[in-house]
């Protein structure tokens, strides 16, 4: 049965001073997006200022209003997980530019517009009630992700840690060991500010990292290592797939930290051995392992702002390469004392 639709509904969120107006037409197209920023809902924002998103049900392709310039030009072909890696989806992909507009074109699925110079974006999803909830939030996601850019709020592929005021940063994609190593700290008494993308940001004395918290996405590998994981109730370990997920303060006390100065950054990757080791990086060969974290970017003077972010980012902090090994609980024992040598 096809959804009726309503007005669309407003939602108010507030990123870090970035006030975001976001317009569903249906409950199934907020609910994903409600889920993702529960943290940062409010009552009232400042409009004026404001990013406006805009997603609305379609039920089908040539129901989408778009129309190209003479001018666009295809800048990516792909999947979505090239674009946007949380979760990875494949999705095929093209990412065009128009003027001012960049358009990801989900195909099958739908299209985003977005306008980061106006602090627009509008989505179009075929049929959404066929869509798992799951994409919904990255397709929103990743809009969001190219507006705040513009407002100088960036992100990375990593899990992002704080203990007493000092941060940590794990840049890697799935399969490197960086949800179990964050856990692996997480249980251990650090605060949890991101499994997957924290924002950061240039304050001028130093770039700082700020909380973004969502789901953890574990799967049944990483749940094995942690007797908290194994024996949680399925209200609390939900599933999925291919992963199960849960909130982090529903399993750990500490919850979520506050926005910090990172001090300390991990590059991992497992080894078959039955300790873990680290080895310091220079700073030339951390920015050359950081920059593939980062998203595309393909308005010129934001990705010169991204990069000056990014390679300060590197001269403040110790990077290094962490060789996971088998002792995955005794990660903290390892990785604390980096922290407090940099505090030093």
């Amino acid at each position: 049965m096809t959804p009726v639709k309503k007005p669309p509904e407003a939602y108010l969120f507030s990123v870090y001073g970035v006030p975001i107006r976001y317009l569903a037409e249906l409950p199934l197209l907020a609910t994903p997006v409600n889920e993702l920023l529960r943290h940062f809902r409010r009552d009232s924002i400042d409009e004026s200022d404001a990013l406006t998103m805009c997603f609305r049900a379609v039920q089908r392709r040539t129901d989408i209003p778009l129309t190209l310039s003479s001018s666009a030009h295809r800048v990516f072909s792909g999947t979505g997980s090239a674009v946007e890696g949380r979760r990875g989806t494949g999705l095929p992909c093209e990412v065009i530019q128009d003027g001012s507009c960049l358009i990801a074109d989900f195909h099958h699925v739908g299209v985003l517009v977005m306008d980061g110079m106006k602090g627009r974006a509008e989505g179009y999803l075929i049929q959404p009630e066929t869509l798992p909830a799951n994409l919904i939030e990255y397709v929103f996601h990743l809009a969001l992700i190219e507006l705040l850019r513009h407002r100088g709020l960036y992100t990375i592929h990593a899990s992002a840690l704080e203990k007493h005021g000092r941060g940590i940063l794990i840049p890697a994609y799935s399969g490197c060991g960086k949800t179990t190593s964050f856990i692996a700290l997480l249980r251990s008494g650090y605060r949890y500010l991101s499994d997957d993308h924290p924002l950061i940001r240039d304050v001028g004395t130093h770039v700082e990292v700020l909380p973004f918290p969502i789901k953890i996405h574990v799967t049944d590998a990483t749940i094995a290592f942690f007797p908290e994981l194994l024996h949680a109730p399925h209200h609390i370990l939900q599933s999925g797939s291919p992963k199960r997920s849960f909130h982090a303060e529903d399993l750990y006390p500490t919850s979520v930290g506050d926005c910090c100065r990172p001090t300390v950054m991990l590059f991992p990757h497992v080894i078959d051995a039955p300790h873990s080791q680290i080895e310091l990086l220079p700073k030339s060969v951390a920015l050359q392992s950081l920059l593939p974290k980062a998203l595309l970017v393909y308005d010129p003077e934001v990705a010169r702002r991204e990069f000056q972010v990014l390679a300060k980012l590197v001269q403040q902090v110790a990077s290094y390469r962490l060789s996971f090994g088998r002792n995955i609980l005794d990660l903290p024992k390892l990785i604390t004392p980096l922290l407090e040598q940099k505090a030093c």
